[in-house]
């Protein structure tokens, strides 16, 4: 496992606290480093800006942590979800990032491995497949957007369901269609 430092552990801590009552727009380095007690020439030293900092914790919270060894391949997008929920209002701030190094473009290149799984099992004898990954990676990063963001709190396992049968229903349409 790669070592962490204290310093960018509490730069993380700091930024995701901050997070909870402000958007990551409206927060400054100066108020990251202070609330950590830490200076700015720490805070550049590990990150190259706010946004930086935030894709960082999602890397480390979730892509080195909930990912590990020994997950299958079709529960990695049950593990983002969920992963994603217990996170809720700091996830919902990150995707409220727009721009340079926002979190939502980052989120993509995360998910499309795991969509990539169910697109190739989808379409196994079809052409294009990194089309249906990029088109269903966005449909992914949109539905997970807008689930976070809704009042209405559907559980993570009521919304995968939803998401996968989703996912399978259009990819039946298609290749049903394309053999015609």
């Amino acid at each position: 496992m790669i070592e962490i430092s204290t310093t960018k552990i509490a730069l993380a801590n700091s930024i995701k606290k901050l997070m909870e009552n402000k958007p990551v727009d409206s927060i400054s380095i100066k108020e990251i480093t202070d609330s950590c007690r830490l200076n700015r020439k720490s805070f550049y030293y590990h990150f190259k800006d706010k946004y930086d900092l935030v894709n960082w914790i999602f890397y480390t919270e979730f892509v080195m942590t909930v990912i590990d060894g020994k997950v299958r391949n079709q529960e990695l997008l049950e593990r983002v979800c969920f992963y994603l929920y217990e996170n809720k209002t700091f996830y919902i701030n990150a995707f409220e990032i727009k721009g340079q190094n926002s979190f939502s473009d980052y989120f993509i290149e995360i998910i499309e491995p795991v969509i990539a799984v169910y697109v190739e099992d989808l379409f196994k004898e079809m052409e294009n497949k990194e089309f249906f990954t990029v088109y269903f990676a966005n449909a992914a990063r949109s539905s997970i957007t807008k689930w976070l963001l809704d009042e209405k709190d559907l559980p993570p396992e009521k919304f995968i369901r939803l998401m996968k049968n989703g996912i399978n229903e259009i990819a039946y349409y298609i290749v049903k269609n394309n053999k015609k």
